[in-house]
């Protein structure tokens, strides 16, 4: 579920392919995970659109996708968010001016999402138009290309 302002979009993971993804990382690289959220279509601000979340890989000390239950991360800029290329799409892609990330739980390989904060809904704007949001879904946890046939995808 998706939450901005007083508009509610519901999670469709299965169509738009959402998930928390783990990378267990080697000698040159660190673990790492990364969360992508798409949600149905539906009306914002007498627009229809199709919103989705994405968060870039965060490097991990943890070295396994079930260690990943508790973790959170913070971006509290809306430079840090354009530098690691977080966005969230409304119209098009968004910067988030801040959020926090949150893993609240892991089982039966779908991890329980929590996220919140500021988003930009358009940049044009000057200034840039801002809105709360808060995300709290269950998403497909993927280690491999394999992974998404566990879900009929």
């Amino acid at each position: 579920m998706l939450k901005i302002g007083n508009f509610v979009f519901e999670d469709d993971w299965e169509r738009r392919r959402s998930s928390l993804m783990y990378f267990e990382g080697d000698e040159n690289e660190s673990p790492s995970w990364c969360v992508d959220i798409g949600f149905t279509s539906g009306d914002f601000n007498g627009e229809e659109i199709s919103p989705s979340l994405c968060i870039n890989p965060i490097d991990t000390k943890k070295e396994s996708v079930t260690d990943l239950a508790g973790e959170a991360f913070s971006v509290m800029t809306i430079n840090e968010s354009c530098n690691r290329e977080d966005s969230f799409y409304i119209y098009e892609h968004e910067p988030l001016d801040n959020y926090e990330l949150k893993i609240l739980e892991i089982v039966s390989d779908k991890a329980h999402i929590k996220c919140s904060g500021t988003l930009v809904i358009d940049g044009y704007a000057d200034p840039p138009t801002k809105e709360k949001f808060e995300v709290d879904s269950w998403i497909p946890v993927i280690e491999s290309v394999k992974d998404w046939e566990k879900f009929g995808l």
